[in-house]
């Protein structure tokens, strides 16, 4: 059963949320700005509580559902790079192998700087790859065969020659460490997150691309001065399904503190069939800039990650020192209250 936070522990970390200052009550603070807003917690030996107000898109009346799910954007990273890591474990990825040596199909059309990239450098955007494909590779957004499709926009960009080494945030080392993946499992991303991370650990609203569940929001798109919602069903609801591994899963909130606590409890030993302590630690420990494998790590050891479709944007934060796990989301583009909302509740 759900655990509501009490609106007097959110007040002033919510009040931020809101454009319009006269509304101290945060459901009223959300509703007034025409968005949705879900925070969940979940401390040390206390069931996690949530707390969710607003409507499924601007002008409706609908409220959100408790249980709707929201999407994560580039939370998702920490999903491709835990994959990576259990497949390490089991022995059929090394970090720091040339990728070329697991795309034998594919090696002769990369250029030489590219073939020698690991899967270490891709997972902490350390590679020099760029951070997005052009524009008409953006616009393929059939569902048809991804692994063919993100090998045939990879295979436009892999005969550049890159220089790794700095941190360089990019997306396409997550899409091309996604299709190593692939490609050494002989099955599709999705199905991967599917049967090696929701399964497993009972992700059941765990799903791909913008939400269309009945109760869950709409994203918003923002038009210089107007933002208007974005059917979940239209084209352009989401980034194309072949980016998946960089960014296009979706979860309620119950199951995006799950997978906190999940690599919190990995990281401790606990959780060695699903990842063992050391490739979990591996992703916690920076390689560049903050960025570990998958995760951002701060100085006072806080893991986190957030994410944004620019529809959308998500926050993912774990204290391993406290076993807090807190996870914020709205359905429009609103970093820098939502990033405060976090912040806030972690000094409570």
């Amino acid at each position: 059963m759900m655990r509501f936070l009490k609106l007097s522990t959110l007040a002033t970390a919510l009040g931020v949320y809101s454009v319009n200052a006269q509304h101290a009550d945060p459901i009223a603070a959300a509703q007034a700005d025409g968005y949705a807003l879900g925070v969940a917690v979940s401390k040390r030996n206390q069931p996690p509580e949530f707390h969710v107000s607003g409507t499924i898109h601007k002008g409706s009346k609908d409220e959100v559902s408790a249980h709707a799910a929201w999407h994560i954007g580039s939370i998702t990273k920490s999903f491709t790079a835990t994959l990576v890591l259990q497949k390490v474990d089991r022995g059929l990825l090394r970090l720091d192998a040339p990728i070329a040596s697991y795309l034998p199909n594919d090696a002769d059309g990369m250029h030489a700087s590219v073939r020698a990239l690991t899967l270490r450098q891709l997972l902490s955007h350390t590679s020099g790859l760029p951070a997005n494909a052009g524009i008409m590779a953006m616009r393929q957004r059939g569902n048809e065969d991804l692994h063919a499709v993100r090998q045939r926009v990879l295979s436009g960009i892999w005969d550049s020659p890159v220089e790794p080494g700095e941190y360089r945030y990019s997306n396409i080392g997550y899409v091309l460490a996604g299709y190593i993946v692939e490609t050494v499992t002989v099955m599709t991303w999705e199905d991967l997150v599917q049967q090696e991370i929701a399964k497993p650990l009972g992700l059941a609203s765990l799903g791909f691309g913008a939400p269309t569940e009945p109760g869950a929001a709409w994203g918003h798109r923002n038009w210089f001065v107007i933002t208007l919602p974005v059917s979940p069903t239209s084209k352009g609801a989401d980034n194309p399904p072949w980016l998946g591994p960089a960014g296009t899963l979706h979860l309620n909130l119950a199951d995006l503190i799950t997978w906190g606590e999940t690599h919190l409890a990995a990281c401790r030993g606990e959780l060695a069939d699903f990842l063992s302590a050391a490739s979990c630690r591996e992703m916690q420990t920076v390689v560049e800039d903050g960025y570990g494998l998958g995760w951002i790590v701060n100085p006072d050891q806080r893991i986190w990650h957030n994410g944004s479709n620019t529809m959308w944007y998500a926050v993912l934060s774990m204290n391993p020192s406290t076993d807090t796990v807190i996870a914020a989301a709205a359905n429009v583009l609103d970093m820098p209250r939502i990033q405060t909302l976090v912040d806030q509740l972690e000094a409570q």
